[in-house]
């Protein structure tokens, strides 16, 4: 085995310190571990110029090694792996191929391995004490990401009621962040400098993505155990349309997207009034974020067979016929697609809105190309008439 590289001690520049800080966040919050070691494993590379990588796992006491979350056009040499397994700390070195490496331990249960390794071509310079460190500061933060995914796996894989637990757990802390957040932006205890302003609207931000998330985990889990509390009333599909757009519609000027309403007069549908404005601001959501500036967002609505059927059609990247079969209304699917990546998100939405409808009784579904766009529909019955017919 090579000898591993010293870490010289050293002065963090600012330029390393802004490739610190996008790697970090490059990793977005997500309780599916397999997408989490994906995220940690890309950022690594990126951060520290890597040409390839791989996570060295052993999922359980005494199972084999495995490599997961590969980056790499070549399968994985023993060598390498031996590197990852026998990592204790944050260290570089050169492999019998002459290959410049570096590896660092991530969070594993207590008596299992997790491990990180990366490397470039051997006519490449070596890895420098400087990008030991960073990669060292790195794996601090995703640590907190693996154990998180590889918590909610355990808990998920029983009976209990773990996502109400978690957002009950996190909601008033996060709230009460938020708050104080607020009051600083605010200025409320003095005035800001641009980079103080600029990490706490970080902060916000972020507290409000983990509050979305814990009231998405919420509901995950009153679904899945059959307890979620729906208010089935007569409700109107056209204002729950137009109270998503009173928000919504700025934002579609902003990225110069056409909107296109056919919602003429419909009968009232049977369904919880605030559900169901949340099921249509999902779509309506999507169609925005994952449609480029200047694309187009239809939404039509029509009565047919005692349902009201709700369209939201867009021109943006699509989504592929495997995932279109095997995943889209899965939990914590989201799709591989760069403008995807870009914007935050547990992957959940799709998988909340469709179990809503069909609580509400009513059906949801998709159809769609890759690069040409997709149509996302919902149907609910149509609200019975004093007379009792429908």
């Amino acid at each position: 085995m090579a000898k591993g590289q010293d870490i010289q001690e050293f002065a963090p520049t600012y330029e390393s310190l802004v490739a610190l800080y996008a790697a970090i966040q490059s990793i977005e919050p997500t309780l599916d571990l397999e997408r989490a070691l994906e995220q940690v494993i890309r950022a690594a590379v990126d951060l520290v110029k890597a040409e390839w990588g791989f996570i060295a796992w052993e999922p359980e006491k005494g199972t084999a090694l495995r490599a997961c979350a590969v980056l790499s056009p070549e399968d994985i040499d023993d060598p390498a792996l031996e590197l990852a397994l026998c990592a204790t700390q944050a260290q570089a070195g050169t492999t019998p191929a002459s290959r410049p490496y570096i590896v660092s331990p991530l969070w594993s249960p207590e008596g299992t391995i997790c491990a990180l390794y990366a490397d470039r071509a051997p006519d490449q310079e070596p890895f420098s004490g400087a990008e030991i460190k960073l990669l060292e500061a790195f794996t601090q933060q995703a640590n907190i990401a693996i154990q998180n995914a590889y918590t909610f796996l355990m808990a998920s894989s029983d009976e209990s009621d773990f996502g109400s637990m978690i957002a009950h757990d996190l909601r008033l802390p996060l709230t009460s962040m938020r708050g104080y957040a607020d009051m600083l932006l605010k200025e409320a205890v003095g005035p800001l400098n641009d980079m103080q302003r600029q990490f706490l609207s970080i902060i916000h931000a972020n507290t409000y993505y983990l509050e979305t998330l814990t009231y998405n985990l919420s509901d995950i889990a009153k679904i899945d155990h059959g307890r979620m509390p729906l208010n089935p009333v007569t409700a109107s599909l056209k204002d729950a349309v137009e109270e998503v757009l009173d928000k919504l519609g700025p934002k579609i000027e902003e990225k110069e997207q056409t909107l296109e309403l056919d919602l003429p007069t419909l009968p009232d549908v049977t369904a919880d009034r605030a559900r169901l404005a949340q099921v249509v601001r999902t779509l309506l959501e999507n169609a925005h974020l994952y449609t480029p500036a200047g694309g187009k967002i239809t939404v039509t609505a029509k009565e047919q067979d005692g349902v009201v059927r709700l369209t939201v059609s867009d021109t943006g990247i699509g989504i592929s016929p495997e995932d279109q079969r095997e995943r889209l209304f899965d939990k914590f699917f989201r799709a591989d697609h760069t403008m995807v990546q870009e914007h935050r998100g547990g992957g959940n939405n799709l998988y909340v809105a469709k179990r809503l409808v069909e609580l509400m009784g009513g059906q949801m579904g998709a159809e769609s190309e890759p690069d040409k766009g997709s149509t996302f529909w919902l149907t609910l019955p149509v609200a019975a008439s004093e007379n009792g017919q429908s």
